[in-house]
Order: structure tokens, then C-alpha cells, then sequence
């Protein structure tokens, strides 16, 4: 992408430099559904806290190559040390169970049988990198966020999609095949290269 095409695009997003706010490219794609890809797999860790992070590219329509990233927790601990709600933690890894199966990749039950969240996500990690590239649809729906109305909640729903087919070469398709080569032997004098 050249600096015209990035000027472009934030053109194209209705960016106004006299609102003094940066043009955010890393800004949420909207709800909807979207055909995505598996494009990333990472166990992470930020100030002493472990996360899973699951990132998917759209790759059909007007959001095509944005990404969305998805941060399913396993930890027992809120980050203020107060219990997480058991809910949240079933949440996760519901979502990661299906997630595996819309992309072929089941998540076995020891992937969770860990006393750590640490653990887990490195198993997690280990299980669905494989998968990666493969295709899904998801759904992203938003609900208000009371405390932070800027920033809705966001909640995904995956189904899956139809992958794309594997391209089968033989003999036969090989626009080399047969092909036995050339008698023309190249010298250093016949390249563009300064010596």
C-alpha cells in the first residue's frame, strides 16, 4: 500500500481533521455477520495476566481484511481479584468449542483439564493453530454498556462455511511437466549486475 492508498482510505472514512480526533484504522467493524477466516491463534500474557487471543479477517465485502480479535477468559480471578463469575468462564469456552467444530478442529475436554487458566491456553493455542486459514461466518451483536456507553458489549455467534477448495495438481495439469529444460547456458557476463 503506498501513502496515496493510506490517504485514501482514511478519506474514504469520512475522517475530519478539524474534529481534532486521529483517524482509528484499528477502529471495530460494525455488528453483522461476516465470512471470516481463522487468522491468528495466541497465548499471550500483559501485567501478569494470561489471555487467549483468536483473531478472524473478513474476507468477503466492504469489511473485507479488517480484523476482529476475540478474547475468550478462563481466568478464576477478575482482575480485581474478586471471583470471576462462573457464567463468564462457561461463556468462553463454549464459544472456543464451537469455534473448533465450525472449523473441523474439535477442542478435546483435557484442553481444559488444568488447575491454571496458563495451561489451558497453551493447550488451546496448540489445538486450534492448525486451523488456521480455515473459513467461518460470524456474527457479531452488541448490547449497551452501562458504565462505558461509548463501548457496547460485543458478542459473536459463529456457524460454518463452506472452505474453499484445495487446488489438485497432477502429471496431467503440470505446465512443466515434461519440460526437459533449455541448452543455454547463462554466464556472469550476460547478467545486469554490477560485478
Amino acid at each position: 500500500m503506498s501513502l496515496l492508498d493510506a490517504l485514501n482510505e482514511v478519506k474514504k472514512s469520512g475522517f475530519d481533521p478539524k474534529k481534532g480526533k486521529e483517524y482509528n484504522a484499528f477502529e471495530n467493524i460494525p455488528a453483522g455477520t461476516y465470512k471470516v477466516s481463522l487468522d491468528g491463534v495466541t497465548h499471550n500474557a500483559k501485567n501478569d495476566r494470561d489471555f487467549l487471543l483468536l483473531s478472524f479477517l473478513v474476507i468477503e465485502g466492504k469489511y473485507e481484511g479488517k480484523t476482529e480479535s476475540v478474547f475468550p477468559t478462563l481466568a478464576q480471578v477478575t482482575s480485581t481479584g474478586k471471583a470471576m463469575p462462573q457464567f463468564v468462564i462457561a461463556r468462553s469456552i463454549s464459544m472456543l468449542q464451537v469455534i473448533g467444530e465450525m472449523v473441523d478442529t474439535p477442542i478435546p475436554d483435557s484442553d481444559f483439564d488444568h488447575d491454571s487458566e496458563t495451561d489451558a491456553y497453551e493447550d488451546l493455542a496448540n489445538t486450534l493453530t492448525p486451523a488456521k486459514g480455515k473459513v467461518l461466518m460470524m456474527t457479531i451483536k452488541e448490547t449497551p454498556n452501562k458504565k462505558d456507553p461509548d463501548r457496547p458489549y460485543r458478542n459473536y455467534e459463529f456457524s460454518r462455511a463452506e472452505q474453499p477448495k484445495k487446488l489438485e495438481v497432477d502429471g496431467k495439469q503440470d505446465p512443466f511437466a515434461g519440460n526437459t529444460g533449455s541448452d543455454i547456458e547463462i554466464t556472469d557476463d550476460m547478467l545486469p549486475f554490477d560485478k
